[in-house]
């Protein structure tokens, strides 16, 4: 009988010990990272320009990944940390090499500190824009706990990956907006024949700075600017770029009514493929320098 008595005792101990177990192998991403067909397929294509659009819901957080270097464009919010650095795991992005951020509103820089709190980092840019909110005091933070400068982001600046691989920054080119989505800088990244437009949450404002520089804004692949709202999306803008796919980074039921259905009608009146992530999910293209693919199907 008094074998009995330390049944239950046994039995916490393992429990305990399994949970333990696995708390280890998480924090290690021995299990619990995703490794779905769709991923190892995504990660065993060779060509040298991969973009994701990670779905954290109503927010931008975009993976792009050329060659060896491993960059990451504004961490959606607060909430929205977890599942990036779960994603960074996934695909086995140990470090970044640049960090972008558009502008501090929350569904961009939420997440940005947690982030960059734990995975390191090389370079920090981001337009001349700060405000006084937790989630820019955490990214503040994060940057001096890494001691790294916050390099201000502007119209004219170019990253060079070599091999005919290069980020254009096309805006901002002012001093100062009324409006902080307008410090979102359109971000132009070719490879060949190919051309990916990264526009934040751009309005009207930065397209109309964006198409007075007269450089080349084609691209294949646009991120839809401020998540498809009528502020953005100008008809004319949308016919310098002529994309093939419109990727649109919402949330079901979300408070601000994104995409606008007009804008929406809009991308499609032109041809394009529309991607929404409330719908897909996270979405990855990828590029060889003479086409663009599209990897999450």
């Amino acid at each position: 009988m008094k074998k009995m008595r330390y049944a239950p005792m046994v039995l916490v101990l393992v429990l305990i010990l399994g949970l333990v177990g696995i708390y280890v192998l998480l924090d290690y991403g021995i299990v619990g990272v995703e490794t779905s067909s769709t991923v190892d397929r995504i990660r065993s294509v060779s060509d040298p320009v991969k973009v994701h659009f990670i779905d954290v819901g109503q927010g931008d957080a975009i993976l792009i990944q050329v060659k060896t270097k491993n960059i990451l464009l504004d961490a959606g919010t607060e909430e929205a940390a977890p599942t990036i650095l779960a994603y960074l795991k996934t695909y086995g992005v140990e470090k970044l090499d640049l960090v972008f951020l558009t502008h501090p509103h929350e569904d961009h820089v939420g997440g940005m500190g947690e982030v960059l709190q734990k995975v390191p980092f090389e370079e920090f840019y981001t337009p001349d824009k700060t405000v006084v909110t937790q989630s820019y005091e955490r990214l503040e933070k994060a940057l001096e706990k890494a001691g790294k400068a916050r390099n201000v982001l502007k119209a004219g600046m170019s990253f060079d990956f070599g091999d005919g691989i290069l980020l254009e920054v096309l805006t901002p080119s002012r001093s100062s907006y009324l409006n902080p989505n307008n410090y979102s800088p359109i971000m132009r990244l070719s490879y060949g024949n190919s051309a990916f437009l990264f526009t934040g949450d751009a309005e009207e404002v930065a397209e109309t700075e964006a198409l007075k520089t007269g450089k080349d804004l084609k691209a294949d692949v646009l991120k839809a600017p401020h998540h498809g709202s009528a502020t953005s999306s100008t008809q004319a803008f949308l016919d310098r770029v002529a994309p093939r796919f419109v990727v649109v980074t919402s949330e079901q039921g979300n408070d601000h009514n994104l995409p606008t259905p007009a804008i929406l009608e809009r991308y499609s009146a032109m041809g394009a493929s529309v991607v929404l992530t409330e719908e897909k999910g996270t979405v990855v293209f990828s590029s060889n320098g003479k086409e663009v693919r599209f990897l999450s199907d």
